[in-house]
Order: C-alpha cells, then sequence, then structure tokens
C-alpha cells in the first residue's frame, strides 16, 4: 500500500513538535478517524491506567480499520507501528519543540484565568492546571530530551517497520508530507450503528461548540493541497527533511 492509500496512520514526535495540529490537519483531509492516545491515558486528576489496561487499549485501538492515532506512548509504539500503512515522525530542533510548549503552556493558563474555552488541544481528562500541562519544567525536559529517551526506545521498532516512516525535520516538510499522505481519497468502511466512541477525536465539539478546532496561534497552518500521484514524498524535500528513519538524527 503507498503512503497515499494510507488507512491507518501513526503520528508520532517530540511535544511541541505539532503531532495535534498536523493529525487534525490530515484527518480534515481524509476523513480518517482521529484518536489522541492522550485522551484515553489521562484521566480527571491526572491519573493514569494500570499498564495491562493501557496495552489492551492500545491493542484494540490499532486493531480497528482505519485510523490516524496521535501519541508516543513508546512502550505501546509496536503495536500501532505493526498495524500502520504509514507512520509520520515530527522530528524538530528540541528547542524549537521547547519553544512552542511554552507559548502553549502560557496560552492554555492565560484562557484558564479569562474563563475561555482553550484555543490549543488539551487532553479530555486534564485541566490547564494540572500538572502534566502547567509543569513547564517538566515540559521542556521531556522535548529537549526526546531524541535521547523516547526516539532512541523507539527507534528499533521504527527501523523494523514495515510501513514507510516518514521523518519530518521542519515544518515545511511535514506540510509536505501532510499534502502527499492528503492527496487521494481512500475508500472508509462504514461504521456500525452504536459504534460511535468517545475514543474518536471530539475537539471540536468540546471546545467549539461543534465548529473545527483552529490552529493555534504561531503555529503553522497544513492546508492539504493534491500533489501528483507520481512524485514520492522523499522527492518533495530537501535532503535534510521528510528523511526514512534509517538515517542519523543526531
Amino acid at each position: 500500500m503507498t503512503p497515499t492509500a494510507a488507512c491507518r496512520i501513526v503520528v508520532l514526535g517530540s511535544p511541541g513538535s505539532g503531532k495535534s495540529t498536523f493529525s487534525h490537519a490530515l484527518a480534515a483531509s481524509t476523513g480518517l478517524p482521529l484518536i489522541h492516545l492522550d485522551d484515553l491515558y489521562w484521566r480527571p486528576g491526572w491519573r493514569r491506567p494500570s499498564t495491562p489496561e493501557w496495552e489492551r487499549t492500545v491493542e484494540q485501538l490499532s486493531a480497528g480499520p482505519c485510523w490516524i492515532i496521535d501519541g508516543n506512548f513508546a512502550a505501546t509504539v509496536r503495536q500501532r507501528v505493526e498495524r500502520a500503512d504509514a507512520v509520520v515522525l515530527l522530528d524538530l530542533h528540541p528547542w524549537l519543540c521547547a519553544a512552542a510548549l511554552v507559548r502553549r503552556s502560557l496560552r492554555l493558563r492565560r484562557d484558564a484565568l479569562r474563563g475561555r474555552q482553550p484555543r490549543d488541544y488539551l487532553p479530555a481528562g486534564l485541566a490547564a492546571d494540572d500538572p502534566p500541562v502547567r509543569s513547564l519544567t517538566a515540559l521542556v525536559r521531556k522535548a529537549a530530551g526526546f531524541r535521547g529517551r523516547e526516539l532512541c526506545w523507539m527507534r528499533p521498532v521504527l527501523v523494523a517497520a514495515a510501513a514507510p516512516v516518514l521523518r519530518c525535520r521542519s515544518r515545511r516538510s511535514a506540510e509536505r508530507v501532510l499534502r502527499h499522505l492528503s492527496a487521494r481519497p481512500r475508500p472508509l468502511p462504514p461504521t456500525p450503528a452504536g459504534t460511535e466512541s468517545a475514543l474518536i477525536c471530539t475537539c471540536g465539539q468540546r471546545r467549539h461548540d461543534g465548529g473545527p478546532l483552529p490552529a493555534p496561534p504561531r503555529q503553522p497552518s497544513y492546508e492539504a493541497h493534491p500533489v501528483q500521484e507520481t512524485s514520492p514524498v522523499q522527492e518533495t524535500r530537501p535532503a535534510h527533511e521528510a528523511r526514512p528513519v534509517q538515517e542519523r538524527s543526531t
């Protein structure tokens, strides 16, 4: 299956790399159901599921016929990658991600203080003042250490993946990958009656009265324009962008 016909897409990347923004744009342009793993992992009071429960949840999600799954969770990345038709890895410079996290955290705090619905993606089970959201130190540390920790853990799975792994080292290469994955419509199986689930992204309904979730300020607007079917993703980038994961990142 070529990337343009992918029906199961994994989106990985450092916190602050734009995973959720990219995933929202990809879901809007392809019609694929979007699942944010953070929506399922974090519960009110920032409680977490047990390891066996979380593994069962991810296994159930991965068995679906079509999806975009947004989130890292390195311990369960193999389950998703083995079922995926394409993997997108947003591997931006750590300090760009850290800066984006600081801006996002400040926007969320400001919205909370003003009593406004958050403009940015916020996991369904968390509030803007919960520690996983408000701790700038922890967020920046996680972004700065993504390549040295999480990506190292995930690398063997990505190298062995049967699906193409599309590594994006800049916002521009992410836009190219988005256009490529959005270029050709794919047939989507009908959803059986009664199976509509809270697992599917409801950001628009939760935060914007049914309207689409807007791109946060200072983030790129990932617009999906068709590309020529004869142009593979790897040929739409400079040599340092959107490269396969087998190449070195540091």
